[in-house]
């Protein structure tokens, strides 16, 4: 395990499969979370701290992706900007622009979908996909943009079910795809209840 400095809001650390199987977690516990995910992430936080003198001591994002077949990394930003009362912390997908492209909600039961979907604002160019992972449903959205109607997306998707570090092509790879595109859309349309 390696810890890297980006800058001063900015840390990679590197871990090899071989150092998760030590610790009895898989590929498919990284993307999700849990209480050995994230006894581990705190552990890696302790290993900064100490060889790079990076406090967590404000609102983060967390990006992990596969850098090879026997390596991971997990890419830690701290927010520069903080919003009053949002201590919370957040795990998302960023672009090489440093935006956030893909959020990823899981939810424990199909009502629960439905019933964030069908209070979700409309987006024009909203890209949508709903999968089946070890029997929980994952809704990934793209293309939400910026301003209230994303900050009332992510509201809403909160009180339904829980951001997660994982990714589409994760999910496409080793879930089961109930709807790849147009999931919002196609869930509403298909489930809407009657007025």
């Amino acid at each position: 395990m390696r810890v890297q400095k980006v800058n001063e809001h900015t840390i990679r650390i590197f871990i090899s499969l071989t150092e998760l199987t030590d610790r009895d977690i898989t590929m498919a516990d990284l993307f999700q979370r849990s209480a050995k995910t994230e006894q581990l992430f705190w552990e890696l936080i302790a290993q900064a701290r100490e060889e790079v003198e990076f406090n967590l001591d404000q609102p983060f994002w967390i990006q992990a992706t596969v850098a090879s077949n026997d390596e991971f990394v997990i890419t830690i930003m701290k927010q520069e900007e903080q919003n009053e009362g949002s201590n919370k912390e957040k795990v998302a997908r960023k672009s090489n622009k440093g935006r956030v492209t893909e959020l990823v909600y899981v939810f424990t039961d199909f009502e629960d979908v439905l019933g964030a979907v069908g209070r979700l604002p409309e987006f024009n160019q909203l890209r949508s996909g709903l999968f089946l992972f070890e029997s929980e449903y994952y809704l990934v959205l793209n293309r939400m943009g910026t301003g209230k109607k994303r900050l009332l997306t992510e509201a809403i998707l909160d009180e339904y079910g829980e951001i997660v570090a994982t990714t589409g092509v994760f999910l496409s790879e080793h879930g089961k795809v109930i709807i790849p595109l147009k999931a919002v859309q196609t869930l509403n349309a298909s489930f809407k209840k009657p007025s």
